[in-house]
């Protein structure tokens, strides 16, 4: 079975996240886009070798020939077209973060259950292999008893004009962008996060940094750093430290960009570089498998809504209100 796959929007994100990863996978093919702007989807259409341009989101949703909707939309419109493209009978690949706050998530998880549709959050850092050494090293207990977690994704953004990151109606700001990385990595390893505390530096209601101080079972303590404030010094990092050892990863969010893990206990040191193949390449596949042959999928609506309760209690925190969605029934 080959999986056609429609196109909402021409963002940037479609070219790494879906278009290269699909370019070298059997059994996947992207058959049509549509765009607010026509004459962009056209030319985006021509440029990336993709078939046909429809005329409207709703066009892509409907059509026959589609088998799955990519959502890359801002993340206050996730929601909405997830909804439309399961209505429709699609399967849904929608970018992270899932939807707009938590309510909204479990509406749509709530409507995916029992679809028989795959419906899947593009949280492609899940899908690494790198993700499941880390948890392997937590759980085999060589760190011995894990103390502290803290996760960080730094990446300024100083151009503001134009920018969704920084447009509140959209669902912008650090803790959206950036900050559901390394929440989702210390909820993959260490399981549900009580929130303790957050701070924010507003923009004008947008998060332009945020950091959250949570409790994990066991006593653990764990902290997420997401910035995206101009003239901050970029990171992104994982360090857990434990009784007898250290884990220390660097970018494990793209670990096939200049990743490495470096595990240190009384035993001496072990290094590893990055992977080989993208994330994206193994979230696309998972997605491909999932839907010819019913495959696993690790970030079902179900665990994106548990992201997002724990995205909005980060801003309840803060002081900040959870994002709304842009669009509803």
């Amino acid at each position: 079975m080959t999986v056609s796959i429609g196109v909402l929007g021409a963002a940037k994100i479609v070219k790494g996240g879906l278009l290269d990863p699909a370019a070298g996978l059997d059994g996947v093919e992207v058959v049509a886009l549509a765009a607010r702007d026509a004459r962009r989807a056209a030319e985006y259409a021509a440029e990336h070798g993709i078939p046909r341009v429809l005329d409207s989101y709703d066009a892509v949703v409907e059509d026959p020939t589609v088998d799955a909707v990519y959502v890359p939309t801002p993340a206050a419109l996730h929601g909405y077209w997830t909804r439309r493209a399961i209505e429709a009978g699609k399967h849904v690949l929608c970018e992270k973060p899932f939807t707009a706050n938590a309510d909204e998530a479990a509406e749509v998880a709530a409507l995916a259950e029992g679809s028989g549709l795959v419906v899947m959050e593009a949280m492609h850092s899940r899908h690494s292999p790198r993700w499941a050494r880390m948890s392997g090293i937590v759980r085999s207990g060589v760190l011995g008893e894990v103390r502290t977690a803290e996760a960080r994704f730094i990446t300024p953004h100083a151009d503001r004009a134009g920018d969704i990151r920084w447009q509140l109606p959209l669902g912008g700001g650090a803790l959206m962008d950036l900050g559901v990385y390394p929440l989702t990595l210390l909820r993959h390893l260490f399981g549900e996060p009580e929130v303790r505390a957050a701070h924010a530096v507003d923009v004008e209601g947008v998060d332009a940094s945020m950091t959250a101080d949570l409790a994990f079972a066991g006593g653990i303590e764990g902290r997420v750093v997401a910035s995206m404030s101009e003239g901050a010094d970029w990171g992104a990092d994982l360090r857990v430290t434990g009784t007898a050892g250290a884990l220390a990863v660097r970018m494990p969010y793209h670990p096939y960009l200049y990743g490495e893990l470096v595990l240190t206990t009384d035993g001496g040191t072990e290094t590893e570089g990055p992977e080989e193949r993208t994330t994206y390449s193994h979230m696309l596949e998972a997605f491909r498998d999932a839907v010819a042959s019913g495959g696993p999928v690790l970030t079902d609506a179900r665990e994106a809504t548990a992201t997002m309760r724990a995205v909005d209690a980060i801003y309840r925190a803060a002081g900040m209100s959870p994002r709304q969605p842009l669009l509803q029934h």
